[in-house]
């Protein structure tokens, strides 16, 4: 015997477990930023808005540093001792550098015991910023022949030197609250890596503006 029939099911559910509209409850969590750079934790109840203060976000570019700043730059040559030769009236001379030598950057500060700033901090800072060829020690070393035909009459003069700089600065300390504090000013005499021969003429032998000989 074959008995054909169907089953029908019903969920009914309750009138009162159904959530309405305005009882659905949402919870978002925010981390925001202010035009004042103020954290601010915001956290969204049922339409209400709960706000607690984080404090300041500090500014990146308010961070506490050190920078330099340049008040005047001019070229200086690092004459090198034993190099000084004069030769004439007229012919012609040669020279060379016969032995070595170390030329080395220094500084000269308002605060003389102040020790957070060193030459090799003045150098680099300067490096970065506008000379790259600067350098805190340049080695001289034996060797580059010159030779130069004297005018008739003249005596030639002769100086090996290693070009440079002397160059006033100022370092500055900013502060987290973006102040600008100076720390101390000072002097930088200090050399590139470039060198050679100078080579003048002059009517008398003469050292430091004085006649050596009238002959």
């Amino acid at each position: 015997m074959t008995t054909v029939g169907s089953l029908s099911v019903t969920l009914a559910v309750p009138a009162g477990a159904v959530p309405r509209d305005d009882e659905t409850s949402e919870t978002t969590r925010t981390d925001t930023t202010t035009s004042e750079t103020t954290a601010t934790d915001t956290t969204t109840t049922g339409g209400k808005k709960k706000s607690k203060r984080l404090g300041k976000v500090r500014d990146v570019a308010c961070a506490p540093h050190v920078f330099f700043k340049v008040r005047s730059l001019q070229p200086r040559n690092f004459f090198i001792p034993r190099t000084r030769f004069i030769d004439g009236p007229g012919g012609e001379m040669t020279v060379s550098v016969t032995r070595e030598h170390e030329v080395r950057a220094f500084i000269e500060t308002e605060n003389e015991k102040l020790k957070s700033i060193t030459t090799d901090d003045v150098v680099r800072q300067l490096r970065q910023m506008l000379l790259p060829h600067l350098e805190v020690r340049h080695m001289v070393f034996v060797g580059h022949d010159y030779t130069q035909k004297i005018s008739k009459g003249m005596y030639g003069n002769m100086w090996y030197r290693v070009f440079g700089y002397r160059v006033g600065w100022s370092a500055w300390q900013r502060l987290d609250n973006c102040r600008q504090v100076r720390v101390t000013t000072g002097i930088a005499n200090i050399p590139s890596r470039v060198e050679g021969w100078r080579y003048w003429e002059t009517k008398h032998p003469m050292f430091k503006g004085r006649i050596l000989s009238r002959k």
